[in-house]
């Protein structure tokens, strides 16, 4: 697997027969077109919805978006708690806690997840009780996932202060994960230092890629 943070939440992910992007914000773009192309979106929000991926020249390309955007392009528009499949990919989706949806892909004998904006956002001076719903929330959907995952690309925002990790500890603790890629950066790429001296609670002995800047490719 080859997977490429390309900026802010945006991935591509190169499997022997499949390119799968999320999430496209903006960075630089390169397909083998001898592989078809899947493009996922989370959600409408311009940070995770970019209406350039329309313009992407590639020979057998497919949509799946989120049913949050409206648009007259011909795709897939899929809702939470459902399952689907397009060609031999499968996967289901997730409500999120902010707008959307979050996917759990199989493809090729791998298990990918990509949170969009699921996450667990916890905001000083917010009242409790929205706090306590995103809590719940959170961890009613994480408690979804049955299967084990190969890659998880996850929310890691320091927006949210000292509460940055509840997301990332909760889904460690509780997903067995062999690799976690951490999303929604902004370009802060200080996060990646943060999270090395972090005391994180592994049991399954994840592995966190270090994302250090755009376009960044790991072989995995």
């Amino acid at each position: 697997m080859i997977v490429t943070h390309l900026y802010h939440s945006g991935t591509l992910i190169e499997l022997k027969k499949h390119l799968l992007l999320f999430d496209y914000y903006q960075g630089d773009l390169k397909f083998n077109h001898d592989k078809p192309l899947y493009v996922f979106v989370s959600h409408s929000h311009d940070d995770h919805y970019n209406r350039q991926i329309f313009h992407i020249e590639h020979p057998d390309i497919h949509y799946i978006l989120s049913n949050d955007i409206h648009s007259h392009r011909q795709a897939m528009y899929v809702k939470p708690h459902q399952s689907y499949q397009v060609d031999d990919i499968r996967f289901n989706t997730l409500i999120s806690t902010d707008q959307g949806v979050a996917y759990i892909v199989e493809v090729e004998n791998q298990v990918i997840y990509f949170a969009g904006d699921l996450h667990w956002w916890h905001w000083e001076g917010e009242p409790d009780i929205n706090n306590e719903w995103q809590r719940k929330i959170y961890q009613q959907e994480i408690s979804r996932i049955h299967q084990n995952i190969d890659l998880a690309c996850i929310v890691v925002d320091k927006r949210q202060g000292d509460d940055y990790l509840l997301g990332l500890q909760y889904f460690m603790q509780n997903i067995n994960s062999r690799y976690i890629l951490p999303i929604h950066y902004f370009g802060d790429y200080n996060i990646s230092e943060s999270l090395k001296k972090e005391h994180l609670d592994n049991p399954h002995h994840t592995k966190i890629l270090d994302v250090t800047h755009q376009n960044q490719i790991f072989h995995i």
